[in-house]
């Protein structure tokens, strides 16, 4: 989680606010074009509009979950094929701004806390089991399909992207372990670089910055159907189950494909600090 932003004397307005999250905004590195160019910019307009508020940041946790959890309920048990189905996908979009809102504000009000984080991540994996399992509601519903078969699909879907969540946050806090509590090896000088040094895969310094900046984008592109953000605007689709159906398949593959290479990433890194 990232520390609280340094904190004027006056009160600074909506453009001061907005512009001080954009300095300090997250690392870009492999980061999803949709998180970044669309999610994180939302979710820091919304943090900026809110910090004179007496709005907190988990009440904006608890909103998104709302909005969230209430969309895919609505579609696991009343919504029909047709236009207001797409409303599925609007929400689900804007509870997504307001996961981004909460932590961003409490960085503008240098009022993070490990309950925050907490209750953020523990609403977020539920949110991926209630998601899969309103498709499987929606679509036996309202189709024809074989029912093993959607549950199969929204099983694996399920899986891949439970495990790159909990494996993503667990590889973080194992390696941020690891770098505070340096073992004998790394006191010595020996399997770790020292701090400041670049990572293994790292340009060096005077390397060329334009073919740095091509291999993020590259990165923030194949990184595009894991992006929580496209799996939302996906449910743009639900009045056409057909349609939606193909599409999920896609992204429930992509999940399958790009999981087995973060297990496999996260593997080798986490050896390595053994």
């Amino acid at each position: 989680m990232s520390g609280p932003l340094p904190q004027a004397t006056d009160r600074p307005g909506f453009r001061a606010s907005f512009d001080q999250l954009r300095r300090a905004q997250k690392t870009r590195k492999g980061v999803p074009l949709y998180l970044l160019y669309v999610n994180r910019p939302a979710g820091r307009a919304v943090a900026a509009a809110l910090r004179p508020t007496r709005v907190t940041p988990n009440q904006v946790t608890w909103a998104g979950a709302a909005l969230t959890y209430g969309a895919l309920v609505w579609l696991a048990l009343w919504a029909q094929p047709g236009p207001a189905a797409a409303l599925t996908g609007v929400l689900l979009a804007a509870g997504y701004v307001l996961d981004s809102a909460d932590g961003q504000l409490a960085r503008l009000r240098g009022s993070s806390s490990a309950y925050g984080e907490w209750l953020d991540h523990v609403l977020d994996n539920g949110r991926m089991t209630v998601m899969h399992v309103a498709v499987f509601c929606f679509l036996a519903r309202t189709t024809d399909y074989d029912v093993v078969l959607l549950a199969l699909a929204c099983g694996v879907f399920l899986l891949a992207s439970s495990l790159i969540f909990f494996g993503g946050v667990l590889f973080d806090q194992l390696a941020r372990n690891a770098r505070t509590n340096p073992g004998p090896a790394d006191a010595a000088g020996g399997r770790f670089a020292p701090a400041g040094a670049p990572a293994a895969g790292t340009p060096a310094a005077g390397a060329p910055q334009a073919s740095a900046d091509r291999r993020l984008l590259l990165r923030s592109v194949v990184m595009l159907p894991v992006d929580y953000g496209i799996t939302c605007l996906a449910f743009l689709l639900v009045p056409a189950p057909s349609a939606f159906l193909a599409v999920y398949l896609v992204l429930a593959a992509a999940h399958v494909v790009i999981g087995a290479a973060f297990m496999r990433h996260w593997r080798s890194k986490l050896l390595r600090l053994s």
